[in-house]
């Protein structure tokens, strides 16, 4: 009475996991790169500020200084200081954005449906069971 065994499954099986594997694979690869997109912001933010505290440094003097320059028809050395600031500031914005876009990407690719699917049909299954279980031994002792 042995029964033939039906390689088909197995093989379905293997092929499912081996998508999976795949999709995990790319998932991974993908987090990488955020990941080193994530780093190389996270030093061009620190560079950024770092010349915007060079910047405050050089034009703090000039600032506390009691003479007053009269104002000439080419830009003086603090108004270039104030517009490279400027421009240090939106940089340092835009870095900010950039990186609050990639973390917000980089949980979104961490959570999935396809994640939660084989642990998710578990639980409908099992609590189903339990719950039939339940059902035909309360109307056995009742």
């Amino acid at each position: 009475m042995t029964k033939d065994f039906d390689w088909s499954d197995v093989a379905a099986q293997i092929r499912e996991t081996r998508d999976l594997l795949d999709e995990i694979e790319q998932r991974f690869h993908h987090l990488q790169d955020n990941l080193t997109k994530k780093q190389d912001l996270l030093a061009q933010q620190e560079q950024t500020r770092s010349q915007l505290n060079e910047i405050q440094q050089l034009t703090e003097p000039e600032s506390q200084s009691k003479i007053r320059r009269k104002p000439t028809g080419k830009p003086s050395n603090s108004d270039e200081h104030s517009i490279h600031k400027d421009q240090l500031l939106k940089q340092l914005e835009e870095i900010g954005v950039r990186l609050e876009q990639i973390e917000v990407e980089l949980e979104s690719r961490l959570i999935s449906w396809s994640s939660f699917r084989e642990p998710f049909w578990q639980v409908v299954r099992f609590v189903g069971l339990g719950i039939a279980i339940g059902v035909i031994l309360k109307s056995c002792a009742g």
